[in-house]
């Protein structure tokens, strides 16, 4: 199952307050145009969208899918990495001797 990365509104071209009758007849629309032996990638996508927009239990997945925060070891060697400047007008000011 994708992540909400993608917004299902968006890959089914509804609007947020769609029906439930507007959300089937655009996944029905998008099938025709976009068939999984012609199209698979573009399929799953729309089926995916399609599921969360009407299964409850595949919306709380989604939703409820826990952040993973980034890994503090990589932020301190990318911090590591990067090479500390001041701003310009803090150089210009140290120079400053008035």
């Amino acid at each position: 199952m994708n992540s909400i990365a993608t917004n299902p509104h968006q890959v089914l071209g509804v609007a947020a307050t769609a029906t439930p009758d507007e959300v089937r007849s655009a996944y029905l629309n998008l099938v025709r145009l976009h068939p999984p032996e012609a199209d698979g990638d573009k399929f799953r996508e729309i089926h995916t969208a399609y599921q969360m927009l009407n299964d409850p239990l595949v919306q709380a997945a989604a939703y409820l899918k826990p952040i993973e925060p980034p890994e503090l070891s990589k932020i301190i060697a990318n911090a590591e990495k990067s090479i500390f400047r001041l701003p310009k007008l803090a150089l210009l000011a140290l120079g400053d001797t008035e």
